[in-house]
């Protein structure tokens, strides 16, 4: 399953990725959410994951291109403001039915530094440790290779950005009531055309997210339902689109923890090595 498939239906960064406002949610639907049309409550939602900052995410994607089927799942605790950090683990990855070794891993970032575990990048850590320790300024200065932009897709798992995409929706509608992971929802349903859904973000977010949904953006569409609590926030998020050459995917995303504090704390130093960059990209 290649990149474009895995963000195209998230609309992320995956993330979508991707809130919190101390807000701890739940409850049951409010009067004032009722009478609201789905559009409305919609763009009620997108306003108020607008302003979360942390959150957790449980991710699932599956989907299938000319490779086959393929399925990753991932889960995380994520901080977007102030600053970025998160702690993200990457536990299965397969494909035709079977897993892929050495694809799984771990990923930490805090005070700029991103730490990852991944199995397939050993032979370029020195000393055989296990987790590697990269700076992303001085990756950037020293290799050209824009770590940065790799990290900052991490906050397109923000449901803020997800949400905002949904409200260019013209066919949304209410389902009903439903209790996920035993938090009392409303269920909303609709389509929104690639354009519609480009047109509802920023002109940074457009260029990135574009690049990964299908190319037909007139008439390409993504399919989504969204489940929101009391507060608001999105509890439950599916999104499933379908490419012109066949291929076509889809995006649980489950959200929980809005506006609780965690810490991330760096490896042991003994564990931590240093990537080879040159080696990794090709270099000498």
């Amino acid at each position: 399953m290649n990149r474009r498939l895995v963000v195209a239906a998230g609309g992320t960064a995956v993330s979508a990725a991707l809130l919190l406002t101390g807000c701890g949610g739940g409850g049951t639907e409010s009067t004032e959410n009722m009478r609201l049309s789905a559009s409305e409550a919609l763009l009620k939602t997108s306003k108020k994951t607008g302003e979360a900052d942390t959150f957790k995410a449980d991710l699932t994607v599956t989907g299938t291109d000319a490779g086959g089927n393929g399925e990753i799942h991932a889960d995380g605790q994520f901080q977007l403001r102030p600053e970025l950090k998160f702690s993200a683990k990457l536990d299965e990855v397969s494909r035709g039915g079977k897993t892929l070794p050495g694809a799984n891993g771990q990923a930490l970032f805090t005070g700029n530094v991103l730490y990852a575990k991944v199995p397939k990048l050993g032979q370029f850590v020195s000393g055989g440790k296990p987790w590697v320790k990269i700076d992303v300024n001085e990756a950037s200065q020293r290799t050209g290779f824009d770590v940065q932009s790799l990290v900052n897709q991490v906050q397109k798992v923000d449901p803020a950005e997800q949400t905002k995409m949904f409200t260019g929706s013209k066919d949304a509608r209410r389902v009903g009531t439903e209790s996920v992971d035993g938090v009392q929802t409303t269920h909303y349903t609709g389509t929104v055309t690639v354009q519609d859904a480009l047109n509802r973000l920023d002109a940074e977010a457009r260029e990135d997210v574009g690049k990964w949904l299908p190319k037909d953006k007139a008439n390409g569409k993504i399919n989504f339902d969204l489940w929101t609590d009391g507060e608001n926030l999105p509890r439950k998020l599916v999104s499933k689109t379908n490419g012109s050459q066949g291929e076509n995917g889809t995006v649980t995303v489950l959200y929980s923890d809005y506006g609780e504090s965690f810490t991330v704390n760096p490896p042991p130093s003994d564990q931590v090595g240093q990537l080879s960059l040159g080696s990794f990209l090709g270099g000498n």
